[in-house]
């Protein structure tokens, strides 16, 4: 379990690592470009694709870009930019989804948001949930922490935390005599999140584990990213 652990570990800081040492060039509607800029010049920038840098040298106009953000947090803002919002990066992503499985254990209401004025990088999620019926009650209230990886819409989420359970029968497999539990959860999921506002999905992988185990276990969620 430890090893486990470790190794999930590394995997989100390299993660993060590697989502900090990009430049990333943000064009005229939206699209979002990881690269590694290798030349500016009077009216064209050329740079490589960050997930082959060994690959050819590519090269768009200026007057396609908004700006750029360098690995090292620079930001270089060209002009004729228009109406364009070329911050639309800058506003907190929010997200108020229903999940059904994962992290929440059977189903729940959740808010998720960025703790920095992105769309991307490290933020969280709550939610409270439960389920009754034949003199049985599932109570939950999963926290964690998470980190999305892309831009764009697009994103793969990792997360760690916590999720308190209650369950009104004892389960001495998974609860133990008392019917109370915390898990330990994971997520390893992909995001559908719009770059402004609209419908959101998350699906994916999301292990729990506690003193009694670690199980796979997977789950999804719909809801409105704002």
């Amino acid at each position: 379990m430890k090893k486990l652990f470790t190794t999930i570990l590394m995997t989100l800081i390299f993660g993060i690592f590697l989502t900090f040492a990009q430049d990333k060039i943000y064009k005229k509607g939206g699209e979002i470009l990881e690269t590694k800029v290798t030349e500016i010049g009077k009216t064209e920038i050329k740079y490589k694709i960050f997930s082959n840098l060994n690959g050819p040298i590519y090269t768009i106009e200026k007057e396609q870009v908004i700006k750029i953000v360098y690995e090292n947090g620079n930001t270089e803002i060209y002009e004729g930019s228009g109406n364009i919002s070329a911050d639309v990066d800058q506003k907190r992503a929010q997200n108020v989804y229903v999940e059904l499985g994962a992290q929440g254990l059977l189903f729940t209401a959740n808010y998720d948001t960025r703790f920095n004025k992105k769309r991307n990088g490290i933020g969280g999620r709550v939610g409270l949930g439960g389920f009754g019926g034949g003199g049985t009650g599932l109570f939950t209230v999963p926290v964690s922490l998470n980190y999305l990886l892309g831009n764009g819409k697009n994103f793969f989420e990792i997360g760690l935390g916590a999720t308190y359970a209650k369950l009104s029968a004892n389960d001495d497999f998974l609860f133990g005599d008392g019917g109370t539990t915390v898990f330990g959860t994971m997520a390893f999921m992909y995001r559908l999140q719009p770059i402004k506002s609209g419908f959101s999905f998350r699906g994916g992988l999301t292990p729990i584990f506690n003193s009694n185990g670690f199980f796979p276990y997977y789950g999804l969620s719909l809801g409105y990213t704002f």
